[in-house]
């Protein structure tokens, strides 16, 4: 039994080990972005906390449109993904935008 490559195989392995170079290479220049932001200017904490409760809202805000669409959109399509399971879907997208939007009032 002769072990053979074939071109498919060995470009999946090449993509693969780019893939990982282009992390590794990619990791220590954004860690450096992040430190430079932490100590680059005065107030960088009320900066770090104002744009992290934004992010927060959006991602309650996008829960709560996930949320609203799954009640509002017709449930008579069976090929349509949420048929079945629409309530469980609409509660807990509910309670995550909940989650979010509540933590974004406590930042």
């Amino acid at each position: 039994m002769t072990g053979s490559f074939d071109a498919a195989s060995s470009t999946r392995w090449l993509g693969l080990l780019g893939c990982i170079l282009v992390l590794c290479i990619a990791d220590p220049a954004l860690a450096n972005k992040f430190e430079t932001i932490g100590g680059g200017f005065s107030g960088s904490s009320g900066f770090k906390r104002e744009w992290l409760q934004r992010f927060v809202f959006i991602i309650g805000g996008t829960c709560a449109v996930g949320a609203l669409l799954a009640v509002v959109i017709p449930h008579n399509n069976p090929l349509y993904l949420n048929y079945n399971n629409w309530k469980p879907s609409a509660i807990i997208m509910a309670v995550l935008a909940a989650i979010f939007l509540g933590l974004g009032l406590l930042l």
